[in-house]
């Protein structure tokens, strides 16, 4: 009796952990290099396509701020409020600012021209 449900034990054994059903199972598709590509640049694309819509979002918001920060430091200037070190700090931040929205515009630029020549 215990021979026998020892090889009754063995046979199941065999039968589930058989490799060969474990690699019948698999299907493998591969994807052509050409296909890669294509998935990569659409891919790409999209990403260049949200970050163009994100950066025209802040470079909106930046440049109505940095016109508020410029038209407030203009009136409280030309009304003689303003000491020197708050020029100064002013101005600084004022030129912070506008590096800023230099440096989102060229993104912007580079995100347009890529693109551009992509379609």
């Amino acid at each position: 009796m215990r021979k026998l449900t020892a090889l009754i034990v063995l046979l199941g054994a065999f039968y589930f952990l058989n490799p060969s059903e474990i690699i019948a199972q698999e299907v493998k598709t591969e994807m052509t290099k050409e296909e890669k590509k294509a998935a990569k640049t659409a891919a790409k694309l999209e990403k260049a396509e949200a970050k163009l819509e994100k950066n025209r979002e802040k470079l909106e918001k930046i440049n109505q701020r940095y016109q508020k920060d410029l038209d407030n430091f203009q009136k409280k200037n030309a009304d003689g409020k303003l000491s020197p070190n708050d020029v100064a700090k002013i101005t600084k931040d004022l030129n912070k600012q506008a590096k800023a929205i230099e440096k989102l515009e060229k993104d912007i630029e580079k995100l347009e021209e890529i693109l551009a020549e992509a379609g």
